[in-house]
């Protein structure tokens, strides 16, 4: 697999950033060489990741921001599509019901509390 990963080797480099930046490298060398490739690079949803792969473009994602930003980030994401049977660790399962029920009160459009 090929972590597909592409700038920022040499400081005169000036990669342009944004979503799914570096997607289109995962895309054309697993889709035109037929290596199975990892997509990285502002991959900040879980919906990026899954449309990704669903989509055929890398057999893989990473994130890495995002759980510097947010180390229970796997975890609000995999509540955020509807997941609630992935489990918490045991000293979070507290935190993991008021986080279901403020993302279930933000879809009925009330303000979480």
């Amino acid at each position: 697999m090929i972590d597909c990963s592409s700038g920022q080797v040499w400081y005169g480099e000036k990669p342009v950033y944004g979503r799914l930046f570096q997607t289109p490298f995962a895309d054309k060398i697993r889709n035109e060489v037929g290596i199975a490739t990892m997509a990285v690079g502002a991959i900040s949803e879980a919906d990026h990741a899954n449309s990704i792969i669903a989509a055929g473009r890398a057999d893989l994602c990473a994130i890495a921001r995002p759980h510097l930003a947010d180390p229970a980030w796997t975890l609000h994401e995999a509540a955020k599509i509807g997941m609630t049977s992935v489990a918490w660790p045991k000293q979070y399962r507290s935190a993991k019901i008021q986080h279901e029920t403020n993302l279930a009160r933000a879809a009925a459009g009330r303000s979480p509390t």
